[in-house]
């Protein structure tokens, strides 16, 4: 069994910066702006939420805020104290969310940042699960567990990948690898669009290989061990 071996650069810090003040704003009865940054490491296809508050300031008072972000887009809350940035398809790196705050006193500062991180560079697929001719019950039991994880990646992609045995009948890998395709969309109600087929080839025994492929990775490449002519070659001899 191959084992998929993936590099992750996961920038797990978060800075949060509170405001820069100019020396006309160090004045003791100023608002004090802080932004707040999330507290886990974004990944491909999460979002980024920012949240600013202003302490020392009225209830009544009447505050606007402006905010830019040094990457991603801003798809919710512009104009209010929390926004959410898209993160999908950020490289990993730093984000910057910047707030600037009207209606505060004209004395004081009215910005604040906080730098949080987009982690996760190379994405690849993994191994779930293996097996061979087992018995329908005993392969549904393996396919449940298949769809439960597939559900809890909901971008991710189920690769079945099948082999012949050199001594089994011809098409007996793939009409497995159909019946469990099958299984998972109409009984586990996995999108058919997300379980992806692959003939594999051959091995001594029928393998049926289950992979969680993610969102933008490179698919798995099958492993035969044995050749075509190996295979026709046995059963011309089965035949005899």
């Amino acid at each position: 069994m191959r084992l998929a071996i993936c590099f992750f650069l996961l920038t797990s810090f978060t800075q949060i910066f509170g405001f820069v003040a100019s020396p006309q704003s160090l004045r003791e009865d100023c608002p004090v702006i802080t932004v707040s940054c999330p507290e886990e490491v974004a990944q491909p296809g999460n979002t980024l939420t920012f949240t600013a508050d202003v302490k020392g300031i009225s209830s009544n008072a009447k505050l606007s805020y402006s905010w830019t972000v040094s990457a991603g887009t801003i798809i919710k809350g512009q104009n209010t104290s929390s926004i959410t940035v898209d993160a999908d398809g950020l490289k990993a790196g730093p984000v910057t969310a910047t707030v600037e705050v009207e209606g505060l006193p004209m004395s004081c500062a009215k910005k604040a940042s906080c730098t949080t991180a987009v982690a996760e560079l190379i994405r690849c697929w993994r191994p779930f699960d293996q097996y061979g001719a087992i018995n329908f019950e005993d392969e549904t039991a393996r396919l449940d567990n298949f769809a439960i994880q597939l559900l809890e990646e909901p971008v991710a992609e189920g690769y079945i990948i099948v082999y012949d045995g050199r001594n089994g009948r011809a098409g007996q890998a793939l009409s497995r690898a159909n019946r469990a395709k099958n299984y998972l969309i109409k009984k586990r109600e996995v999108a058919g669009d997300r379980i992806v087929i692959v003939e594999g080839g051959f091995r001594e025994e029928m393998t049926v290989e289950l992979w969680i492929v993610p969102a933008g990775a490179e698919p798995p490449t099958p492993a035969p061990t044995l050749e075509s002519t190996d295979v026709r070659g046995a059963r011309l001899q089965q035949k005899r």
